[in-house]
């Protein structure tokens, strides 16, 4: 049974739709009905139709901006367009948002049903073709992580590339797992490789949207991504990796070692998680085998009588946080005075103590910022200059040159107290609210981001959707006009933005539950 969603404005179109769709025999279901392409778009979010057949003139969200977003968010819904107007344009629009067709009112019932049927078989097939790319998916994924991390992907190509695949990974923070399967070259190795596969997928299946895949060699490598509320630190990935040591040793009667890389804000970061785990899968021949570890568990042969390093370390994270460009700079020549005292350390561990430092830099600075990727800061790039420098100068001309932009960042956004864009958007609309036709297209043009977007930081950071906000401050002048004024009704509906009197006494007694009369005799 195909899932049909109608969004319509009138009230009398939506119903007649509703009673053609909600006979079972035509293998329909009507999850839902919206009068505006706001709550369309919320209606969709919640039911994932297959179908959606809505008008084009609509208050607040037209359906064709409605229409766009849908095709953006889920490509696999037919939208079929309705409209009063014969206008080539429309057909023009239609055809630019992916519309699935496009229907003139009045409408045929029999027409649009055999048009929704046409509809549903053209998901179906789709589904289809997607069912056999699908298989192939697992070499992709492969491919693509792998591209990421040896060759690496333009930031803002790395979503579109994930997207294209269909990987999945939602949350704001990411690591990466290195799988070594003990011993491989006695075992059958593709069948082991592909049971640990299948016992990866089952653990995360019960704790996280993980995703794993085969590496080089007697590897498997997995992606993990965590919400901010789920993990702080890499406590709970040692606890899924244990989870998968312990299942693949009682199930397979054979053991695993498994480097933990560190968590990292964004999809780039995965790139610094992995080389973490790689790093620490390198140094395995110190640790053993059938174990979980990451590069914390080593530790490094100074001779700290000389040299407090945690210290330093902490002086060196408060500093960056409280953005003292200067002070960090003095934190950095003590340590690296410290070290060239060390004569007898090697360039090896000196490379791997600056690569915690960069590590504890940005882990820390994720704390007091949500755009920690504003800051440009080329991860990769810097771990890779690191591990093939070869004096501790340049090493902690690097680390410097780090610390000095993450402070010079935060510097930034401690000053930065410009209001935020849903505020710009409230202050447009409460100085704006009295044109005519003011949309959430309109609003967003003027504060310069798209329609889709503000709407939802609108409700994400105010809890009401544009359309009711709108209405809100409608009302409430209409309000005070009414109770102050010795107006009409018609001009106070002139004055808040309606040119139809009637559609505004309709919006008013929906707002107070009194006409504009019966309100006016209240004061």
């Amino acid at each position: 049974m195909y899932k049909i969603a109608i969004i319509d404005d009138d009230r009398i179109i939506r119903r007649g739709l509703s009673n053609i769709f909600s006979q079972e025999n035509y293998g329909f279901q009507l999850v839902g009905t919206a009068s505006d392409g706001e709550r369309g778009l919320e209606l969709i979010e919640e039911q994932r139709p297959q179908i959606v057949i809505s008008d084009i003139n609509m208050p607040f969200m037209n359906g064709l901006e409605m229409a766009r977003i849908v095709k953006e968010k889920y490509p696999e819904i037919k939208v079929i367009l309705l409209t009063g107007y014969e206008d080539f344009k429309y057909a023009q629009e239609a055809i630019k948002v992916r519309a699935f067709d496009y229907i003139l009112k009045p409408i045929d019932s029999d027409a649009l049903v055999a048009k929704v049927k046409l509809a549903a078989d053209e998901w179906e097939k789709e589904q289809k073709k997607d069912k056999q790319i699908q298989e192939g998916m697992p070499l992709l994924h492969a491919q693509f992580f792998k591209k990421l991390i040896y060759n690496g992907i333009e930031p803002n190509r790395v979503k579109k590339e994930m997207t294209d695949l269909g990987i999945k990974l939602n949350g704001s923070k990411f690591a990466v797992l290195l799988i070594k399967v003990d011993d491989l070259q006695q075992l059958n190795g593709k069948n082991y490789k592909e049971a640990v596969q299948r016992i990866c997928s089952n653990v995360f299946k019960n704790k996280i949207e993980g995703i794993v895949f085969e590496w080089d060699g007697d590897e498997l490598a997995a992606v993990l991504p965590f919400s901010q509320q789920l993990i702080e630190n890499n406590e709970g990935i040692h606890d899924i990796a244990e989870q998968i040591r312990f299942h693949v040793k009682n199930h397979l009667n054979t053991t695993v070692t498994i480097a933990v890389g560190n968590v990292y804000q964004s999809l780039t970061g995965i790139v610094l998680s992995y080389q973490s785990a790689r790093t620490a899968m390198d140094l395995r021949h110190m640790i053993g085998k059938d174990t979980v570890f990451s590069i914390k568990n080593f530790t490094f042969p100074m001779q700290v009588n000389s040299m407090n390093l945690n210290e330093l370390e902490e002086e060196l994270v408060e500093k960056v946080t409280l953005g003292l460009s200067h002070e960090v700079l003095t934190v950095l020549e003590e340590m690296n005075n410290q070290l060239i005292d060390q004569k007898f350390i090697r360039l090896h561990e000196i490379r791997l103590m600056a690569i915690r430092i960069v590590v504890l830099l940005f882990h820390e600075t994720e704390k007091w910022t949500k755009q920690f990727e504003e800051s440009n800061l080329d991860l990769t790039s810097s771990y890779n200059k690191m591990m093939q420098m070869q004096t501790v100068e340049e090493i902690f001309n690097e680390i410097s040159d780090i610390a000095v932009r993450l402070a010079s960042y935060a510097n930034t956004q401690r000053k930065s107290k410009e209001p935020t864009l849903v505020e710009k958007a409230m202050k447009y609309i409460e100085e704006n609210y009295d044109q005519e036709g003011l949309s959430l297209q309109q609003v967003a043009r003027e504060v310069h981001v798209s329609a889709a977007y503000l709407s939802n930081i609108f409700k994400v950071e105010k809890g009401i959707n544009f359309g009711d906000f709108l209405l809100k401050t409608r009302m409430k002048k209409a309000m005070e006009l009414l109770r102050d004024k010795n107006m009409k009704a018609y001009e106070v509906a002139e004055m808040v933005g309606y040119s139809n009197p009637q559609y505004f006494s309709v919006c008013f007694k929906k707002y107070t539950n009194y006409s504009p009369v019966d309100f006016k005799k209240l004061g």
